[in-house]
């Protein structure tokens, strides 16, 4: 089975998300595309300020309005267009078909309701089901988790808790409801380097136990190489290059894809190689270059890259296609030829 004969769980086409401020209007995502199919784990990867978690928000129907707008494109999910639903009709969608894992559960927690109130709302809004019933329920979502003692633990404040323990909780709530589709943004960040193995375990067992879809938005490209399927990888609000994990690490063709696969440290006998940078920062969204977003930053930029901007295109996949992988790999440069490993 490959990916042509699937349905997307999640479809997202031609994505624009802006935010209107007092210097103007800010693009913060362009013309963004990409799905996700049942049973597998994508993963959206980029430099901070590229779109990740606006991408992730725009799916959950967070983006605040104002100042924010979707100004254009798609975003289906099994099927429906979520697009332009009413809040009442994505409060019944959020939580229970799509859950999402916010960064820093330090703040996602509130702060002044113990464990059980959080997550007893959370199944009581989205199951008719007696209070009794969720708190068991929600002790034994914490139980699954990971966390010791949940009967004692879920009458705890978030700040009786330890950072590890916090995000636990945020995937406790986040899978409560048995969700098709995972978001999860950042969900290691802020926690030590142990724990983050613990969380993302936690994640990839679940996801095979309850047979769900995972987004993973992360910098961590080593958590990517472990965890995930496919790869989306974002520059300045647009997608500059995805494929499967196999094509992407195997040969990167996009050289902003190659530079950050080129930050992973890579441990010898005798020393550490220093690593290289990608030079440059990313662009003002109120002073973007005319043409390719990267240009500025790219060994490889030429005056066609300055003037134009390259669109996704479809290449020749060294991995060959599999039951497991979707391997169909596009890359939007001028130069591609030149960039491949």
């Amino acid at each position: 089975m490959n990916q042509t004969t699937l349905t997307p769980l999640l479809d997202v086409k031609n994505l624009c998300v802006e935010f209107k401020t007092d210097k103007g209007i800010a693009r913060a995502i362009n013309e963004v595309s990409f799905s996700v199919y049942p049973g597998e784990t994508l993963a959206i990867v980029g430099e901070s300020g590229c779109g990740k978690s606006v991408t992730s928000l725009a799916v959950m129907g967070l983006i605040p309005s104002p100042p924010g707008t979707i100004a254009g494109g798609s975003i289906q999910f099994q099927g429906q267009e979520l697009v332009g639903l009413t809040e009442k009709q994505y409060r019944n969608i959020r939580g229970n078909d799509i859950s999402m894992i916010f960064q820093e559960p330090m703040t996602a927690l509130n702060p002044v309701l113990k464990i059980n109130t959080q997550m007893i709302d959370v199944l009581r809004n989205h199951n008719d089901i007696s209070r009794k019933e969720a708190k068991q329920r929600a002790i034994e979502m914490l139980r699954t988790v990971g966390i010791p003692a949940p009967e004692k633990r879920i009458n705890d404040y978030p700040h009786h808790l330890s950072g590890g323990m916090r995000q636990r909780v945020m995937i406790a709530m986040a899978l409560s409801c048995h969700p098709a589709l995972l978001l999860a943004d950042e969900p290691t960040t802020a926690l030590d380097v142990t724990i983050q193995a613990q969380v993302m375990q936690e994640i990839v067992r679940l996801k095979d136990e309850m047979n769900m879809s995972v987004v993973l938005v992360t910098h961590d490209l080593g958590v990517v190489a472990e965890s995930c399927d496919r790869v989306v990888v974002m520059y300045c609000g647009e997608v500059v290059e995805q494929g499967s994990v196999e094509a992407i690490f195997a040969a990167p063709q996009h050289p902003y894809t190659r530079g950050l696969l080129a930050s992973i440290p890579v441990v010898r006998e005798e020393k550490i190689a220093q690593l290289p940078t990608i030079e440059g920062m990313v662009p003002d969204l109120f002073h973007l270059p005319r043409g390719c977003r990267f240009a500025d930053r790219c060994p490889k930029a030429s005056d066609q890259c300055q003037e134009q901007s390259p669109t996704l295109e479809h290449v020749a996949s060294r991995q060959p296609l599999n039951d497991t992988t979707f391997s169909h790999h596009q890359v939007a440069c001028f130069h591609l030829e030149e960039s491949v490993a």
